[in-house]
């Protein structure tokens, strides 16, 4: 009877395999889609990096908002991170309680990124920032930076180090520098 159970159970899974490779396999519809053609004109790239941009300069400038405020209060900043959800509203990602009080900023910014890749990889939201505090060495200088990751569904990602020049408990943001990133929310690797 055991044996039986058993053997009914790796039929329903071999046949959920089956059924699901035949549907992963199944071509995409790309009638109303900007890829209708199979490929992206000049135009279309432009439009697309265009939107890409917008997107992850409003979030930038959110985050870095936020940033001044608490430099401006207190002279210190801690990681925080925001996202665009597919109604175009941008929303602040928030930790537990806990996680909030104890854990240190290292830990912090592994646990947006984690709880980030895993709303992007749902097809929550279409883009996504990360700002957290570093230091940037220039001449011999260590200087204080805002380091913001940003990511887009489009396929845009990135890394903005934003140095941090207080006067009078006040602070000002220099040029950034931008680098590139890996992705790490939407897709896996370059």
């Amino acid at each position: 009877m055991a044996q039986r159970f058993l053997v009914g159970k790796v039929v329903i899974v071999l046949f959920l395999f089956i059924v699901t490779s035949a549907v992963a396999q199944q071509p995409r519809n790309y009638d109303d889609h900007i890829l209708s053609d199979g490929k992206l004109e000049p135009e279309e790239l432009a439009a697309v990096v265009k939107i890409a941009r917008t997107d992850l300069k409003h979030l930038t400038e959110k985050a870095l908002g936020s940033v001044e405020n608490d430099l401006n209060a207190s002279g210190i900043f801690s990681p925080e991170a925001w996202m665009l959800l597919k109604g175009g509203t941008i929303k602040q990602l928030k930790l537990d309680q806990d996680a909030e009080a104890n854990a240190p900023p290292k830990i912090k910014v592994v646990m947006y990124r984690t709880a980030l890749r895993s709303v992007a990889r749902h097809g929550q939201i279409h883009a996504a920032v990360i700002a957290y505090p570093g230091a940037l060495e220039k001449e011999g200088e260590k200087k204080r930076v805002v380091v913001i990751e940003h990511e887009h569904r489009l396929g845009v990602s990135g890394l903005k180090l934003v140095p941090i020049k207080m006067e009078n408990g006040v602070s000002h943001f220099a040029a950034h520098i931008s680098q590139k990133k890996p992705f790490e929310f939407f897709y896996d690797g370059e």
